[in-house]
């Protein structure tokens, strides 16, 4: 501390004293046969406002219904080695993640009158709300979607947000790592018949635009209709599980 800022401000008898550093990669795969990588094994980086564990634990729960699903002889190739697997979906999040801790610590550890001009206009740009409201959802991790095959409903791939159910629960109560949830937005339940071991129907509060809507495990939207038809929901719920 003396070398650095001149003192050491009175500093004694440190009980927890560590370093960080800058050094930033991922991992090229994330599963290697029956190997799999999660958390700071895939990614590592410049420690910028707790990205690493808002990741890491995505990671765990985008691995761990897949792995259950594999489990109970559920899985389908899509989530196995498709568009869908881990790696598939949670690498390019790393990728991502190694991109925006690296602007900031541009903006963080650039000691110069340009670095302190680029700090002075970014805490400018980030008063207003839209900015601001992008960079949080980014560095908070609510703002991963997943790329949906034949996706054709805008909430295809994105975290659902907690809604009530008819039940008096809600949606992210409900949530179970073995199953998906089906939310039936019809008055009359007319998704109820799709209800197995590896999916439950839930009836939910009229939502406009939404008749139904297959919510995975970690709570992302694997497909939404509009209109209330069983049979195309019955042919998403094949790609998605092996019943």
């Amino acid at each position: 501390m003396k070398r650095i800022a001149g003192t050491d401000y009175g500093l004694r008898n440190a009980v927890w004293i560590s370093t960080t550093g800058n050094t930033t990669r991922h991992a090229d795969r994330y599963r290697v046969n029956r190997v799999f990588l999660a958390g700071d094994a895939a990614h590592v980086h410049f420690p910028a406002g707790g990205q690493g564990v808002n990741v890491g634990i995505q990671d765990a729960v985008n691995l761990a219904w897949k792995l259950a699903a594999e489990i109970k002889g559920r899985a389908t190739p899509l989530i196995t080695d498709g568009p869908a697997s881990y790696d598939a979906e949670r690498r390019p999040v790393a990728e991502l993640l190694a991109s925006n801790t690296q602007a900031q610590t541009a903006l963080m550890t650039t000691f110069t009158p340009e670095g302190a001009a680029q700090r002075d206009l970014m805490s400018t740009l980030l008063t207003g709300a839209e900015a601001n409201g992008r960079l949080a959802a980014l560095l908070s991790g609510l703002s991963v979607s997943y790329g949906t095959p034949d996706a054709a409903h805008p909430l295809d791939g994105h975290r659902m947000p907690d809604l009530p159910l008819r039940d008096g629960g809600t949606l992210l109560r409900r949530l179970r790592i073995d199953r998906f949830l089906l939310l039936d937005f019809t008055p009359s339940g007319e998704f109820a018949a799709l209800e197995s071991p590896a999916v439950e129907v839930a009836g939910a509060k009229p939502r406009h635009g939404l008749a139904a809507a297959l919510v995975r495990p970690d709570g992302h939207v694997a497909r939404a209709w509009t209109v209330a038809d069983v049979g195309r929901a019955g042919a998403a719920l094949a790609d998605w599980v092996s019943l």
